[in-house]
């Protein structure tokens, strides 16, 4: 069999998916399905699908239970404010892990600690730019969370053999909160039927800190069924749009991995814009009532 024709993209439609995927002439093995990282509190028929279990720091006495019982890496999520790790305990919980503890760090100096210890270790703030991933990356991060606007240049990042950080995402969140945007459509939000479209470029997608039982409705949607047909903000915070995720087009992931967020660089693109606008719930609802019913 031959290859298909160089710069041949994958489109989460396609019927055919070959066992690999060739962008600029580079031919890349194709992974199987996204992984997850899900919260321990969550119930044994999810963890049990889970690649991580991220525990939170105030449940961290629970860490060799968990592992014991998933034989699952386990991701620590920092400690609170006022708060300290214990390092040696956590030492401890490492060998007992067999060295799958990775230790989420709130900054640059706990890193330094935790790369000191001889822990696997991730910053948990978002890398905006490949000269983040390259920092991160020759400090020793286990991954990389992505944020924007390097969420937007997935598919160039992942042809620049520079950079072998693995990367994270989280799918529900527009952007970060710490920042008072007017609105997240132009965020680094992905929608359920577009997680695939993401394989070749993020190796774990997790949620944002919730109630349990979001999370597990969330991880059914977003890995087993897959899609969803009503408003996308229901599951995406701060979209600031009512977008009827069934009238969304799938060719907009494709635009979306490598538009280089041109819409808040020079405004030379309003593609996420227009499309969330043109199937927000209002607006389908005044087209349906002047396009009259055919019988």
């Amino acid at each position: 069999m031959g290859l298909p024709p160089r710069g041949q993209a994958r489109h989460p439609q396609s019927e055919i998916k070959l066992p690999y995927q060739i962008f600029y002439g580079k031919i890349y093995e194709r992974r199987k399905s996204m992984k997850w990282c899900l919260r321990s509190r969550l119930a044994s028929r999810y963890l049990v699908k889970a690649a991580e279990i991220r525990v939170d720091f105030r449940d961290y006495e629970s860490i060799p239970d968990v592992y014991h019982k998933y034989k699952k890496t386990i991701v620590l999520f920092p400690a609170l404010q006022g708060e300290e790790y214990n390092w040696e305990k956590l030492l401890q919980f490492d060998t007992i892990c067999e060295h799958n503890l990775i230790i989420s760090c709130v900054d640059v100096e706990t890193m330094a600690k935790a790369k000191r210890y001889g822990f696997r270790f991730m910053l948990a703030s978002e890398a905006h730019s490949g000269w983040d991933l390259k920092m991160l990356q020759d400090f020793g991060a286990e991954y990389a969370y992505v944020g924007i606007p390097l969420f937007f240049n997935l598919k160039r990042i992942r042809d620049n053999e520079a950079y072998t950080i693995k990367l994270r995402a989280i799918p529900t969140v527009s952007y970060n909160h710490h920042y008072p945007y007017s609105s997240g459509i132009c965020g680094q939000w992905i929608r359920p039927e577009d997680v695939e479209a993401y394989e070749d470029y993020i190796d774990i997608m997790e949620f944002e800190f919730c109630e349990v039982t979001r999370e597990e409705t969330l991880f059914k949607i977003y890995a087993e069924q897959k899609e969803w047909s009503t408003r996308l903000d229901i599951l995406v915070e701060d979209l600031g749009s009512s977008a009827l995720n069934r009238m969304i087009p799938d060719s907009l992931v494709e635009a979306r991995l490598e538009c280089n967020h041109r819409c808040m660089n020079g405004g030379t693109c309003h593609l996420c814009e227009t499309v969330l606008k043109m199937t927000e719930e209002d607006f389908v609802e005044k087209i349906h009532k002047v396009i009259p019913k055919q019988n």
